[in-house]
């Protein structure tokens, strides 16, 4: 998913922020201050998930090789097909209990990767 966060690669972006309540995940990521240097402030923007159903968050070194298998490129992803909803299908109730299309985006900074499961497309906001 091309963004306004794909003005740096995504290891130039750092979870600065997590909120959520009610289904409503916003993350505020910013500008690692290698990429900064000589500007007054970093960039700052707000990836805001107004539905969402399940979210994960596990660090950066952590994925497996095939974690970019089936990702649209970007530091905001949507997955086509993934190990998460396959395993979510057989294993929860949540396809079954949840009406509309469940969609599979990563979001990926230096630090972290953030997994989440919604019916919505995510919103990028710029809090600079």
């Amino acid at each position: 998913m091309k963004t306004e966060l794909d003005i740096h690669d995504y290891q130039c972006w750092y979870l600065d922020n997590l909120q959520y309540q009610d289904g409503l995940l916003t993350l505020t990521l910013e500008e690692s201050s290698r990429v900064v240097e000589g500007q007054n402030e970093h960039k700052r923007y707000l990836l805001v998930f107004s539905d969402t159903i399940q979210f994960q968050i596990y660090d950066e070194c952590d994925h497996q090789q095939n974690f970019y298998n089936q990702r649209e490129g970007g530091v905001v992803g949507l997955h086509g097909d993934s190990s998460l909803l396959k395993y979510l299908k057989s294993e929860t109730l949540i396809f079954d209990t949840t009406p509309g299309e469940l969609m599979h985006y990563s979001v990926m900074t230096g630090n972290e990767f953030i997994h989440v499961i919604t019916r919505r497309v995510p919103q990028v906001i710029n809090a600079t």
